[in-house]
């Protein structure tokens, strides 16, 4: 019994430092319109707030957290380009990743957007794909702020 009230506590907890959704923005809608339009193992779609804090991740730790080429001659991750592109404007970006077979990797970047009569919320988003089947950015713009909307933002 005391064990199960301590895993019932360390979850709790956990909950509590997470990071929130804005209200109305339903969590597994969103989750799983992101997959359906993006989906795949080489993807990684993050959500921050203005001051920089996660406050969602479609995509494991360990694909958000790849280097891959940023297709301006460096390396970065995902969270890391969230946080360098905090209130910039939109960008859609493509190149190859070296990768085998020709992979490319697309890059998806910019402020989410608003639902009619939703108010503004400060959100910007990086989104990523790489691989062989890697859509270009553009494309993964369409697809993604397509789920927003689907999710309630």
């Amino acid at each position: 019994m005391r064990r199960i009230a301590l895993a019932v506590l360390a979850a709790a907890g956990l909950s509590a430092c997470s990071p929130k959704l804005p209200s109305g923005v339903d969590e597994a809608l969103l989750t799983q319109s992101v997959g359906k339009s993006i989906g795949s193992p080489s993807t990684c779609v993050v959500i921050a707030d203005a001051s920089g804090k996660l406050v969602w991740r479609g995509g494991g730790y360990v694909t958000c957290s790849r280097n891959l080429p940023s297709c301006e001659g460096a390396q970065t991750t995902a969270e890391t380009l969230l946080k360098a592109s905090l209130g910039k404007p939109a960008r859609f970006i493509s190149c190859a990743s070296g990768g085998a077979n020709g992979a490319t990797v697309g890059w998806s970047i910019g402020p989410v957007p608003t639902g009619e009569g939703k108010p503004p919320r400060g959100l910007t988003y990086v989104a990523v794909m790489e691989g062989e089947r890697a859509l270009p950015g553009l494309e993964i713009k369409d697809r993604v702020e397509r789920a927003f909307t689907k999710a309630g933002f």
